[in-house]
């Protein structure tokens, strides 16, 4: 039961950045904001003989104060800015899933379409077909230098990402004899036919949208790439228990929801795809030291001597336990857990276990994310929903 699922991982290329230190003026990181009312003029640089001085204006001219200013209190430094200002510089990203891989980039649709035009029409590959309204590109059908006896084609699938001003692009090959016959529509196999083929389009379209400097503009006709369609959604029904909702297919929101769960404020215990179940903790001062970061702030000491003790105690929780103080019975609404009648028997069955349960239910393009307590009750709509948004956040 406490099956933990493999292979199932949404792998994305990032930077993962830590350190560590001690602040204060008897730390390895000592204040020195206002060691300049220290400093001390230095004489003109002295240029040897023979050599005439060139004259030089001050690139950051120095204002004149007078000597008694800088004693009057201390100068508040201003603060940098936060970590998430520079984190739309790493747009571009590859993102794999068991044998599939596809470009992420952090731009909406309309504006990706126009460069993915450039990117072919500089590589030297005609465009056959472009389709806005689908989201589709055809490239003409070629021939590899390697391989003379057979013709290439491929197709680029533009589709909106999971997060907001995103966009996803999809790569598809195909490869078929020399002698077959071509013309009207293709029939799309459901897989490359030569992944190595597909993984160089990608990591070359992948590079030029990283490096892409031709200052392309969004394009009006691309503008309904992917129509009203929302892959990830968070309802709030009025009068029942809020959910996200998600166009994906299982394995994809398996993967998602693990990452996401497993990221921010929260910590994955346990997780068991059979029965669609994520057993984790969700840190409050985890939660607001993010929000700290990401509204400019310094640095915030979250208290984790209480988050040590809260992921201690849940490690020790097994999906068994949890299971089995599940009442079936008492669900009113979304019955999520009729299933699981009779797994196990707590041994005490008043105790209260920290944490939540995540639970997948559906099928692919109609699949739905609830979170519950750990005796598998919904919780108040506002604390739901609060915990639902943490996690659609840290989707990807």
């Amino acid at each position: 039961m406490n099956k933990l699922t493999v292979g199932a991982a949404l792998c994305i290329s990032s930077l993962t950045l830590a350190g560590c230190g001690v602040f204060g003026n008897d730390g390895y990181f000592r204040d020195r904001s206002n060691d300049y009312q220290q400093a001390d003029s230095l004489p003109p640089l002295q240029m040897p003989e023979g050599v005439t001085a060139k004259h030089q204006e001050e690139l950051y001219e120095i204002p004149q104060i007078a000597a008694d200013e800088l004693g009057q209190g201390d100068f508040e430094v201003p603060r940098p800015q936060a970590l998430s200002i520079n984190a739309g510089l790493d747009r571009v990203k590859i993102q794999k899933l068991g044998g599939n891989r596809w470009v992420l980039i952090s731009q909406p649709p309309e504006e990706v379409w126009p460069q993915l035009h450039y990117f072919l029409r500089t590589s030297g590959l005609r465009v056959e077909m472009s389709d806005a309204s689908a989201g589709i590109l055809e490239t003409a059908w070629m021939t590899f230098n390697e391989s003379p006896e057979t013709k290439d084609k491929y197709r680029l699938q533009i589709e909106t990402g999971v997060q907001p001003d995103t966009t996803e692009v999809h790569v598809r090959h195909l490869s078929v004899s020399t002698e077959a016959p071509v013309g009207g529509m293709v029939n799309w196999p459901q897989h490359s036919t030569s992944p190595e083929r597909e993984g160089w389009m990608i990591d070359e379209m992948s590079t030029a949208l990283a490096t892409d400097t031709s200052g392309a503009s969004a394009s009006l006709v691309a503008q309904a790439i992917g129509g009203d369609t929302v892959k990830v959604q968070l309802r709030e029904p009025v009068g029942h228990e809020p959910y996200i909702a998600m166009g994906l297919e299982m394995e994809r929101a398996w993967a998602t929801v693990a990452h996401a769960v497993n990221a921010g404020a929260y910590r994955l215990h346990r997780e068991d795809s059979d029965i669609g179940l994520f057993y984790v903790t969700y840190d409050e001062d985890r939660e607001l030291a993010n929000s700290e970061e990401e509204g400019g702030g310094w640095f915030f000491w979250s208290s984790g001597d209480k988050e040590d003790e809260l992921a201690e105690s849940a490690d020790q929780v097994t999906l068994q336990q949890i299971l089995a103080g599940i009442d079936p019975d008492a669900e009113v609404e979304s019955p999520l857990f009729r299933e699981i009648r009779g797994l196990g028997v707590r041994a005490n069955p008043d105790e209260a276990y920290p944490g939540y349960l995540v639970v997948i239910r559906g099928n692919d393009d109609e699949i739905e994310v609830r979170i519950r307590d750990t005796r598998g009750q919904p919780l108040s709509r506002t604390k739901a929903s609060q915990l639902l948004l943490s996690i659609q956040q840290n989707l990807i």
